[in-house]
């Protein structure tokens, strides 16, 4: 049983957390951040939320299934690897182009932010997958 305190902080964190890590993945591929380190934050604030309010009230309302998490981010991660190899360049090449949306200009879309997202999924299925066996009493 946790306190008071704690299911506050918890509730408070839970959407900046989340956000913060989206922010980190999206940063990845240009500036420091990334798919893994965005994968621990969310990790980490899920494993909070499991601890402060137990895993079977969680799972009352929000019970993913985490190893599909953890299939989908390895074959995103994979798909960009071999994909370049199908247009001819080398092994894990990233490609990368410039489009306009009217009200933020210029975005860079590079096949690394790809890797990025399945490195994303691939951290969170593994750790929250690991972390609900483990704190699971069955």
């Amino acid at each position: 049983m946790t306190t008071l305190i704690t299911k506050t902080i918890t509730k408070i964190c839970l959407p900046l957390v989340i956000l913060f890590s989206i922010s980190l993945l999206l940063a990845g591929h240009n500036n420091p951040g990334g798919g893994f380190i965005g994968g621990v934050m969310f990790a980490s604030i899920i494993a909070l939320t499991y601890v402060a309010y137990g895993l079977d009230h969680i799972r009352s309302f929000f019970d993913p299934d985490w190893t599909n998490w953890f299939g989908l981010g390895l074959f995103l991660a994979a798909a960009t690897a071999f994909v370049s190899m199908a247009f001819s360049y080398n092994f894990f090449r990233s490609a990368f182009g410039f489009v306009h949306i009217p009200l933020f200009g210029e975005v860079e879309l590079a096949s690394a932010a790809v890797f990025d997202v399945g490195v994303y999924l691939v951290v969170i299925g593994g750790l929250l997958s690991i972390f609900t066996n483990v704190g699971d009493d069955k």
